[in-house]
C-alpha cells in the first residue's frame, strides 16, 4: 500500500464518518510552535547547489512558526505557516545559511475528547520551499557576492495534535471557557512530486537534480483559545 492510498484512508476514516452531525462545541485558538524538522537527503540536495568550498549540509533544522483553527465540535479546520532554519555554515571565508519554510490549510476529526484535552490527526495541504543563500562577508559585515538558490513544491502533511486546556477559565454559566493551550505536533510532510530549482542564474532549472521536500517534524506548541457549547 503506497502513502497516497494511506492519506486517503485516514482521511475517509477520520474526517468524513461523522460528517452532518449537530455541532454541540464551537471555538477556536491559535498558536506559536517551535520545534525539529529532519528534511530527507536535503543536505545532499543543497550540496549541488552550494560551494564545494564549504562541508556537507545537515538534514536537521529548527522549525518555528504559527497556526490557528477553528474547532467545529469534533472537527478541527485550520492552517498556518513555518519557517525553517540551520546554523549559519562557515568556511574558507564564505557563509551558507540553509532555509525552508511554507504554508498549509488542515482539518482533523477529535478522537479523544475530554473537558481539558483532545487528540486527533491531521490531514494539510499546501506549499514548500527548500534554499540556500551562499554571500562571503566584509571585514564590515557587508554580504559580499550574495546569491539565492531556491526550490518550490506543492506537500501533503500527515500528522497528529494534541492539547491540554492547561489553564481554564469558565463563564458563570459554564458553557463557555477559555485559557492557555499546550500542545504537540508531529507527523510526516512529502511532496507528491519533484520540482526544478529557481535562482539567480537561468540554467539552474537544466543543471541540477529535482528535489522532493519529504521529512518529519516534532514540534511544542503554545497558544491561547475560547470555546462554547451550545
Amino acid at each position: 500500500m503506497n502513502r497516497y492510498t494511506i492519506f486517503l484512508g485516514l482521511f475517509l476514516t477520520f474526517v468524513l464518518p461523522s460528517y452532518g452531525q449537530k455541532t454541540s462545541l464551537y471555538g477556536g485558538a491559535g498558536f506559536f510552535r517551535i520545534g525539529y524538522a529532519n528534511l530527507h537527503q536535503s543536505g545532499r540536495a543543497l550540496a549541488a547547489v552550494s560551494s564545494p568550498r564549504l562541508a556537507s549540509l545537515g538534514n536537521d533544522f529548527l522549525c518555528v512558526g504559527g497556526e490557528g483553527y477553528a474547532r467545529l465540535n469534533k472537527y478541527i479546520v485550520g492552517g498556518g505557516g513555518y519557517g525553517m532554519a540551520r546554523r549559519t555554515m562557515t568556511q574558507n571565508g564564505l557563509r551558507a545559511e540553509p532555509f525552508s519554510g511554507g504554508g498549509l490549510i488542515q482539518a482533523g476529526r477529535i478522537m479523544l475528547d475530554k473537558p481539558r484535552f483532545w487528540l486527533y490527526p491531521i490531514l494539510g495541504a499546501g506549499f514548500s520551499v527548500i534554499g540556500l543563500t551562499q554571500y562571503e562577508q566584509s571585514p564590515t559585515g557587508e554580504r559580499l557576492n550574495e546569491s539565492t538558490v531556491m526550490l518550490p513544491n506543492f506537500n501533503l502533511h500527515l500528522g497528529i495534535g494534541a492539547d491540554w486546556l492547561a489553564f481554564r477559565i469558565d463563564s458563570d454559566d459554564r458553557k463557555r471557557n477559555g485559557g492557555l493551550l499546550l500542545g504537540l505536533r508531529a507527523g510526516y510532510q512529502f511532496s507528491p512530486i519533484s520540482t526544478n530549482w529557481s535562482g539567480d542564474t537561468e540554467t539552474l532549472s537544466s543543471t541540477l537534480p529535482r528535489y522532493a521536500t519529504n521529512g518529519y517534524f516534532i514540534t511544542v506548541v503554545i497558544g491561547a483559545g475560547g470555546f462554547a457549547r451550545l
